[in-house]
């Protein structure tokens, strides 16, 4: 909390070029801070911190995370102050859980880091971050993919293949700017990591709707 305040009393960004999803290209992390800076920002299970809380120089940020409430309660009880802000819209509800409202307006960036994995359906939360997502909204995403000592309670699997996320993620409307390196310790974890953009055509042919539609007829 200390280093966020000081962070905005010098008027940082927090993030810098040489994080997780930049890796020091500082003309990638330019273009998107100046895209994201004014337009809808949305993140797919922050936990108790996230990416985009201690971005408050995003002048419109969403977070969906079903312990959200719990997160701030707990931080106003033990700091007096919390990172979820007023000035943050929080949303206490599983990620697979469709908000209707949220259809086609974040426009910004969608984040959703370390946080797939722990999903009861990782590909209905996929297919919702894509009915989100306008065109050329960023995504910011990273997951464990495959725990190959076995998932424990609270982690699913989902692929070895890193291809196939690939394939995923194109599906559903967004193009792979870049890999993100990875963070675990070699043998751990197998794990995934993108920045992306929506396109301009697959945005407006819902093609995370029908896969949803489709996920709500087969249960």
């Amino acid at each position: 909390m200390a280093l966020l305040e000081d962070e905005k009393r010098k008027g940082g960004l927090w993030q810098s070029a040489s994080n997780q999803w930049f890796d020091g290209d500082e003309a990638a992390w330019c273009a998107y801070a100046d895209h994201v800076r004014n337009r809808k920002c949305l993140e797919i299970g922050s936990g108790p911190f996230g990416e985009i809380s201690p971005c408050y120089w995003m002048s419109d940020r969403v977070i969906i995370d079903p312990l959200i409430d719990e997160y701030r309660s707990l931080q106003i009880e033990i700091n007096g102050k919390t990172f979820f802000t007023d000035d943050i819209e929080t949303i206490a509800a599983p990620s697979e859980q469709r908000v209707e409202r949220l259809v086609g307006t974040v426009d910004g960036v969608i984040v959703c880091r370390n946080a797939l994995d722990h999903c009861e359906d990782p590909l209905c939360v996929l297919a919702n971050i894509a009915d989100y997502a306008a065109a050329g909204c960023y995504l910011l995403l990273w997951t464990d993919i495959w725990h190959l000592n076995g998932a424990d309670e609270g982690h699913r699997d989902i692929t070895r293949n890193p291809a196939a996320m690939d394939a995923m993620i194109s599906g559903f409307g967004f193009a792979v700017l870049r890999h993100c390196k990875n963070v675990r310790a070699p043998g751990e974890c197998l794990e995934y990591g993108v920045v992306a953009r929506k396109s301009q055509v697959l945005a407006s042919t819902g093609v995370g709707k029908r896969v949803a539609a489709r996920h709500s007829a087969d249960q």
